[in-house]
């Protein structure tokens, strides 16, 4: 226990060392600690720039290559915003990636990320049962994961509406627009609200 105010400093700056910077965000306490399970120590340079301007509720464009710690970049501040599980219906989030491999990737960031809170997320992306992600979008995710040709596959045949979204993240977006998914962006977008929070990441931005 401190022994006085200059003791109390002490510890304070020891648990902030600790917390490895993620303490200066404010962290719901969820969300800090499955940052902290996750092992990770100190922000990266990414993370650094980017969470607080999430958090701030500006728009972004980033400039990440994989490594970098983009998935942490966006997960982090996007999960401190929505915080929990929402009973109304429809997702509030859509984050889209090129490939399946990427997608499944960040599920599994998210899944981390989530494992003291109780945020609902589909993964929908080829080569997974149908059934399976009927089954996931049944139970209201408050995150969908995504590659751009299975979304617009599930808002053509089901008639899955993305008018609750809140944030709209762009994973390696050169990537989603080299392999022609350019059309199928704009139709996905504009199924969104107009006042949505955008983040654009992206390994180059010409």
């Amino acid at each position: 226990e401190p022994q006085n105010a200059f003791e109390e400093k002490k510890e304070f700056k020891k648990k902030k060392k600790r917390g490895g910077g993620f303490q200066s965000y404010n962290l719901s306490n969820f969300l800090f600690r499955a940052v902290m399970a996750k092992g990770y120590k100190l922000p990266t340079p990414i993370q650094r720039k980017v969470i607080p301007t999430v958090l701030e509720g500006q728009n972004i464009v980033a400039m990440a290559r994989t490594g970098s710690g983009k998935t942490g970049a966006f997960l982090i501040p996007m999960m401190e915003k929505l915080k929990c599980h929402s009973q109304i219906v429809g997702a509030r989030c859509v984050i889209l990636s090129p490939t399946r491999e990427i997608a499944m990737q960040t599920a599994s960031f998210f899944k981390a990320f989530n494992k003291f809170s109780n945020l609902r997320y589909a993964l929908l992306v080829g080569g997974n049962e149908m059934e399976t992600q009927f089954e996931k979008l049944a139970q209201n995710p408050d995150v969908i994961i995504a590659t751009p040709g299975r979304l617009m596959h599930h808002i053509n045949e089901v008639g899955l509406s993305l008018n609750m979204v809140e944030i709209a993240i762009y994973d390696e977006a050169d990537r989603i627009f080299e392999m022609g998914f350019a059309e199928q962006i704009v139709t996905i977008n504009n199924k969104m609200p107009k006042n949505k929070q955008i983040l654009l990441f992206s390994a180059t931005i010409p």
